[in-house]
């Protein structure tokens, strides 16, 4: 992999992981509401969701 092409993607990875967004808000809420042990799961279920799409 060429530096211009991994910077890149290393920009990307940075750009998607701080953007707010609907399943960022929602651990949010459930880390609130539940607290961090019992959003676990929660966690998982995205992580798997974006695998399997």
């Amino acid at each position: 992999m060429s530096n211009s092409v991994y910077m890149a993607l290393i920009g990307y990875a940075f750009v998607t992981s701080v953007t707010p967004g609907p399943n960022n808000f929602m651990l949010l809420s459930s880390g609130v509401n539940f607290g961090f042990l019992r959003s676990i799961p929660h966690m998982l279920g995205i992580s798997v969701g974006f695998l399997r799409s």
